[in-house]
């Protein structure tokens, strides 16, 4: 399958579209970089459904209203027309750039655009990887935390030097996260504490223009107690083969932990006090690290999670009753410990992203 910029091509948009037209005009402005007539771009018109011709050779766009969690889209290709269907905006939007990346655009970083090589004999028929796409989100309800959802999850060493890289220019890290399909963006709970808090408000509203959520935390649970405790009160620590280890997690069933957790809690979540949706993921590898000392053997590894969870569950339910907290367990796992009402269970996780 080709697709041939030679032709006149025009876009439609839905007329009930509620959201900004950002990856609408970017889809024009990509086909018209590809199309470079005479020199120039010439960048496809952009049309509401009630103006839009009798005829014509169309990209058509269409969304439902659905809500944030809701981000599957299909889209099709034939030789004069192009059919991109969203189950949302957000659903819109990642048919829009999966479309633009059949036809061979990539953004491997923030700011860097790679064009497909320009066809032979100046022609202006590009070929397709692909004439069809569909992803669902498999998704039914209106709680997007349950739903699955694409999350760039900064990752590595040095990850507050990568975050300020990151927020240097929040419209263009917002337009590579787009393009690069993710629905929401997970930045740690210190930086919304640090001198990066402005910026993450910058992003949070360039990020909007995607419909592109901005959440807080990852996989943070043991930054609720910091490690220097480790050097003079070490039974806030879990026990392993009888010895305190500093890496991972804590001791749960230990009051001094969850008075220190509560503090922690506290002061990391009125920074992130606008942020609705905060997760508390175990670090990569430590699962089912918890501790083994006589009072948590009377526990489940699933519940010493719980228990360390719904101390700080219970903070954010102080500061931010809207506020949501996400947590990791496997699945038949539950045990006897119930969890707060803001707590939502997440049986998988995503990746970390490295740039």
């Amino acid at each position: 399958m080709n697709f041939d910029l030679s032709k006149e091509w025009s876009i439609i948009y839905p007329a009930a579209l509620v959201t900004s037209k950002k990856p609408i005009d970017d889809l024009s402005r990509c086909l018209g970089l590809l199309s470079r007539r005479g020199g120039e771009n010439r960048w496809p018109p952009i049309l509401d459904a009630y103006t839009q011709p009798d005829s014509g050779i169309f990209i058509v766009l269409n969304c439902q209203e659905g809500g944030p969690g809701h981000n599957g889209y299909e889209w099709r290709a034939e030789n004069e027309r192009v059919e991109i269907y969203g189950e949302s905006c957000r659903g819109l939007c990642n048919g829009i750039y999966s479309f633009l990346s059949a036809l061979g655009l990539s953004w491997p970083m923030p700011g860097q655009e790679i064009l497909p090589p320009r066809p032979g004999d100046n022609s202006l028929v590009f070929p397709l990887s692909r004439n069809s796409a569909h992803e669902a989100s498999h998704f039914e309800g209106d709680d997007p935390i349950m739903a699955p959802l694409r999350r760039f999850v900064p990752a590595g060493g040095k990850t507050a030097k990568k975050i300020n890289k990151y927020l240097k220019n929040p419209e263009v890290f917002a337009a590579w996260a787009a393009r690069q399909r993710y629905d929401a963006l997970v930045f740690p709970l210190a930086a919304y504490g640090s001198s990066a808090n402005k910026k993450l408000k910058a992003l949070k509203n360039r990020a909007a223009e995607y419909d592109i959520n901005l959440e807080a935390g990852g996989r943070e649970l043991s930054s609720l107690l910091p490690r220097r405790y480790f050097f003079f009160q070490r039974d806030l620590f879990r026990l392993e083969d009888g010895k305190r280890r500093i890496k991972y997690h804590f001791c749960p069933t230990n009051p001094g932990t969850i008075r220190i957790i509560r503090e922690k809690a506290k002061k990391l979540f009125k920074a992130a006090e606008e942020t609705e949706l905060i997760h508390l993921w175990p670090e990569w590898g430590a699962e089912k690290a918890w501790c083994s000392c006589p009072s948590c053997r009377a526990f489940s590894q699933a519940e010493l999670n719980r228990i360390g969870v719904n101390a700080a569950a219970d903070v954010l339910a102080e500061i931010n009753p809207r506020g949501k907290l996400t947590f990791f367990e496997e699945s038949g796992q539950e045990g006897n410990v119930p969890l707060r009402k803001n707590l939502y269970k997440l049986e998988s996780l995503p990746g970390e992203t490295l740039l």
